[in-house]
């Protein structure tokens, strides 16, 4: 131990102390600092210990009592500073080791540093663990999921540990999102830290395989899930089923989907949510869809389960989005029932959603008459010759169904009134959207548009704008413009409001200069302004025609609103400016009176058109 004598550090005349019951003394020690450490500045001399270093001339020694070995300081670690203090009073002085080399610490030292200055806030100052809930629902309804997982680190600073809860809210933010890899990463996390996986967790994983694009990366993920679930006797529930055959049916692996609901069924477990997650599988396979459709609804009624609106939509999506596949007639629906074996019926109407399901022979002399035959799979001639006469000999059992409808798909399901009393026998209420697919499934024949929507006023049923909207463009598509025109009035009779998709499907029908200028007077009477959606569909329309009254009304109408044309809209007039100008240079193709009109029409237009370009760019 030593002992200091006058001022002590840093100008201490002498030390002396006691160093494993050795005497040892440091004289004359003015303006030379010394630490508690010590290293190769100090040579080992018989019994002196001298520095290097002269000050003022005189070099400082150490003078021991005995000649034992000096190694007794190497337990000090000491080290000598070897400049001298300023003599300047207004000068500190630095006491840094600059003599020495500077060596980068290794990760494991930073590490140990980190953790020896780390100052843990008291707990009453540290965020709880509602609040880190808290942030990272923030973070995830902002769509903004790096935030949200920054907060795992930042309970790390704060010595916290993330529960259970949190990582549900994280894995269900990147399933929503298909991010397979960092779901996964997280379900990693969760076992290294020793915490149980429950059922939400099982079922954010099973949902970011269904919404991820990557099928490759999805099957392999599914399949990992479903060993683990077996090696570790897991129990699913009917929301895990559902999910997992959702995301089979997202990457179209149908079989797969139908032999995980059969697993489901053999458990007990078949509910409505996974006809439902059935449903929308089939609906991705457009070739087979309506085939596998029909063996779902026959299972359904066989297991007595009640469908509600939603499977009734899907239903009807599935018919109005796929085909039968390699289905024909007089096939087995669902190949271990007998009893779901198509049947041919002389009187009556088709219905392949009947039990047993049935086609009736009066169908063929129909389609035969309204033309319904599709000529890209039979001969046109075959089809002719094709009568009721021969039906006694069976052409039909060779008949694929996806050769019988063209148009009136609702023709092999009983027709449309049929479906919506099976809908009321089920206590089905039809709402909007049932409303809308319906009308799409229709004959594209005013006569059925009209009869749907009065059976919809009889049975006071709800629509919604969206229905006369399609309604709208269906007559628009088909070119029958007043007849969209007189959509209007149902529109009125419903007390609704047209909103701005309602002009823009009217705006389809406005080829003459006289109805878009009605269109857009209509609108800015109502309080609507013009989109460049419905801009641009009139001035294709004006340009079609080839009307340049019209679409010099048009570009007036821009210029006058002040609204900045759509990179649409300047193609659509550069089109219409070149063909105008290729009809003129082959005027010898057309009589002479008209191409003078045209020419005539043509400069007038080229003038104001290079005006207007300059006006709004």
């Amino acid at each position: 131990m030593f002992f200091f004598k006058k001022s002590c550090f840093p100008k201490t005349e002498t030390i002396t102390g006691y160093v494993n019951d050795r005497y040892y003394s440091i004289k004359r020690a003015k303006q030379f600092l010394y630490s508690l450490q010590i290293y190769n500045s100090i040579n080992y001399t018989n019994n002196r210990l001298c520095c290097d270093i002269n000050q003022f001339g005189k070099k400082y020694i150490l003078n021991t009592l005995n000649k034992d070995s000096l190694s007794h300081f190497s337990i000090f670690n000491k080290k000598f500073c070897e400049r001298t203090l300023s003599e300047d009073i207004n000068t500190f002085g630095n006491l840094s080791y600059e003599k020495y080399e500077k060596i980068e610490m290794d990760k494991a030292e930073k590490e140990e540093k980190r953790f020896t200055e780390k100052v843990i806030a008291p707990k009453k100052q540290r965020l709880s663990y509602g609040d880190y809930c808290k942030l990272i629902k923030s973070h995830l309804h902002n769509k903004n999921l790096q935030l949200a997982l920054n907060i795992l680190d930042l309970m790390k600073e704060n010595g916290d540990k993330p529960n259970l809860y949190m990582y549900r809210l994280l894995l269900s933010g990147f399933a929503q999102q298909g991010d397979v890899e960092q779901c996964f990463k997280l379900f990693k996390n969760i076992r290294e830290r020793g915490l149980t996986p429950n059922a939400p967790v099982y079922n954010s994983l099973l949902n970011a395989c269904a919404e991820t694009n990557d099928t490759q990366k999805a099957l392999d993920r599914l399949s990992f899930l479903r060993e683990y679930f077996y090696k570790r006797n897991i129990d699913l529930s009917d929301i895990h089923y559902a999910t997992l055959i959702r995301a089979y049916g997202r990457h179209n692996q149908i079989l797969t989907a139908f032999e995980i609901a059969d697993e489901a069924k053999d458990k007990g477990i078949f509910t409505q949510d996974i006809i439902a997650a059935l449903f929308h599988a089939i609906i991705n396979d457009k070739e087979n869809g309506l085939k596998y459709g029909l063996v779902l609804w026959h299972k359904m009624r066989i297991s007595k389960i009640q469908p509600t609106i939603f499977h009734y939509n899907l239903l009807l999506r599935t018919i109005r989005d796929t085909k039968f596949g390699d289905l024909k007639v007089n096939d087995i629906i669902v190949p271990e029932l007998i009893e779901t074996q198509i049947q041919l019926s002389e009187t009556g109407r088709p219905d392949l959603l009947d039990f047993p399901p049935v086609l009736t022979t009066s169908l063929i002399s129909v389609l035969r008459k309204n033309n319904y035959f599709i000529s890209n799979n039979r001969d046109s001639r075959q089809q002719q010759e094709l009568n009721i006469d021969t039906i006694g000999k069976n052409p039909l059992l060779t008949l694929n169904l996806n050769d019988i409808l063209q148009k009136n798909r609702l023709l092999l399901f009983g027709g449309i009134d049929k479906l919506l009393k099976r809908m009321k026998n089920d206590n089905v209420q039809p709402n909007t959207k049932t409303i809308t697919l319906m009308l799409d499934l229709l004959p594209p024949t005013i006569e059925s548009e009209n009869s749907f929507f009065r059976y919809i006023v009889k049975n006071k049923l709800k629509v919604d704008i969206t229905s006369f909207n399609m309604l709208i463009k269906r007559r628009c598509l088909r070119k029958k413009y007043e007849a969209a025109k007189e959509v209007l009035n149902n529109i009125q009779f419903h007390h609704l409001i047209p909103n701005i998709v309602t002009f823009g499907v009217l705006a389809i029908g406005c080829r003459m200069h006289k109805d878009g200028r009605e269109l857009l007077e209509q609108m800015e009477t109502i309080g609507y302004a013009p989109n460049y959606m419905i801009l641009e569909t009139l001035i294709f329309n004006a340009c079609s025609v080839r009307n340049f009254t019209y679409v010099l009304y048009l570009m007036k109408y821009i210029s006058e609103n002040r609204i900045e044309p759509s990179q649409q809209i300047l193609n659509i007039l550069e089109k219409f400016d070149e063909l105008m100008l290729q009809i003129i240079r082959n005027e010898d193709k057309y009589k002479y009176k008209a191409i003078n009109e045209i020419m005539k029409d043509y400069n007038n237009f080229k003038i104001k058109y290079e005006n207007w370009k300059e006006e709004v760019q």
